[in-house]
């Protein structure tokens, strides 16, 4: 083996010019690499295409709009006057009247408009169809105390919420209900929007505005349970107040829950000690990254309140940029590694951060962090299109307790938030 030795030349000028060079090829490089990240897969990327559209159609098999009777397994077509028993159920999961289903609805909207696929169009408003059809045989058996699956252990009436608004995360399909009554002036649901501004009217503030749960405190996810509604309110019913609301749920929430040092949100504000308590719980970031992209969305160029409410934004993705696992995704509980990749928060965050590059109100090079969180949520998806490792729901506690939670397949935690991460990838190079 023979060695060529060159003369290679030294001193000052040389080292400056050869530094430049290699700063500027640096700088080409990373420009590729941000272009190609930005861009994103759009049609040259068929296999994100194929696990998109995997767990979207899973979803749209399992959606089946159907009453049974579970004890003989016929399905019920006219429910009006039947007698409410517990064999008789909502026969799909995705059928419930839950915050989990309204974005899932959704991520569909939005996978419909990525994939231009008519198949995902109108699934929210197929499925309000479907509970405004049994919705008196659904307030017999709400009247009657019954409570069934098939969400959760049974315990929880997949409807109830829609008759009885106790908390602000029982805000269920309010911003569906507020899309089909503008765009077809059906009033079937008006009596529940009146019960959710009669809640939402008597629910306690902070002295900003800010709502929170009485005797507990803010939590982080509690933005999102009202800042979708409040939007829609300002830009359906034409209510200059409710765009001010929104404003305050988002911010009131960052003064008190985002650590500066960290850059992330604490699960909670605690009434009984006036401050933040809790982990930087995945999830509960994820909730109000996808509350403030709603607000960005909807807040006019001019709105005096738009340079904080876009500062927040940036100082959060920044920290969330931070932690997040060096091959993408972003762990149960943000700064502890030991913690699993969770799917959920891992599909808001993505979500987050690709849409804000795509938007600009985030540098370009979030795109390529998006594209990291990506890939690792296609890693979760099964084979028959479910999604594995979604957190239980969560309260607060320890870090053990937040260690301890069950890694579920199957939750409808999941589902939404993988669509939006799924379809603003496809977007991103339109």
């Amino acid at each position: 083996r023979s060695t060529l030795v060159t003369a290679i030349p030294d001193g000052p000028a040389f080292r400056h010019r050869s530094l430049l060079r290699m700063k500027a090829r640096r700088s080409f490089l990373a420009g590729i690499a941000a272009a190609l990240a930005f861009v994103g897969p759009g049609r040259a990327a068929p296999e994100d295409e194929a696990i998109v559209r995997r767990v979207a159609d899973a979803i749209l098999r399992q959606t089946t709009r159907r009453l049974v009777d579970t004890a003989s397994g016929a399905p019920i077509a006219d429910s009006s006057g039947l007698a409410p028993r517990r064999e008789i159920r909502i026969e799909s999961k995705f059928n419930a009247w839950f915050y989990q289903t309204a974005l899932l609805a959704d991520g569909m909207r939005r996978c419909a408009e990525a994939l231009d696929e008519p198949a995902y169009r109108g699934y929210g408003e197929a499925n309000l169809g479907f509970i405004a059809r049994h919705l008196p045989f659904f307030e017999r058996q709400h009247a009657a105390g019954m409570k069934m699956p098939p969400i959760g252990d049974g315990n929880l009436s997949p409807i109830a919420f829609h008759f009885e608004l106790g908390a602000l995360w029982h805000s269920g399909l309010a911003p569906l209900v507020q899309e089909r009554r503008a765009a077809t002036g059906d009033t079937a649901f008006d009596p529940y929007l009146r019960r959710l501004d009669a809640f939402l009217e008597k629910s306690p503030r902070f002295e900003d505005g800010t709502f929170h749960r009485p005797g507990k405190g803010l939590m982080s996810d509690d933005a999102y349970m009202t800042v979708p509604y409040l939007l829609r309110k300002s830009r359906l019913a034409g209510d200059p107040a409710a765009l001010d609301g929104a404003v305050a749920q988002v911010l009131g929430t960052h003064r008190r829950l985002h650590d500066p040092r960290a850059g992330l949100l604490r699960h909670l504000w605690d009434l009984r000690s006036g401050r933040p308590a809790g982990v930087f719980w995945g999830r509960g970031n994820g909730w109000v990254v996808l509350a403030h992209v709603e607000l960005l969305a909807a807040l006019p160029a001019d709105h005096p309140a738009r340079p904080e409410v876009l500062a927040a934004f940036r100082r959060h993705m920044e920290g969330l940029r931070r932690c997040q696992h060096p091959e993408g995704g972003w762990h149960q509980v943000l700064d502890h590694p030991e913690s699993w990749i969770e799917t959920s928060a891992t599909g808001m965050i993505t979500y987050g951060m690709a849409r804000g590059a795509r938007e600009g109100w985030l540098d370009p090079g979030f795109a390529r962090d998006a594209r990291a969180g990506w890939r690792r949520l296609r890693q979760k998806v099964t084979a028959d299109g479910d999604l594995t490792d979604v957190c239980a729901s969560t309260d607060v506690g320890d870090l053990a307790y937040y260690l301890g939670r069950p890694r579920l397949c199957g939750d409808l935690h999941g589902y939404g938030s993988f669509l939006l991460a799924g379809s603003e990838i496809l977007r991103a190079g339109d």
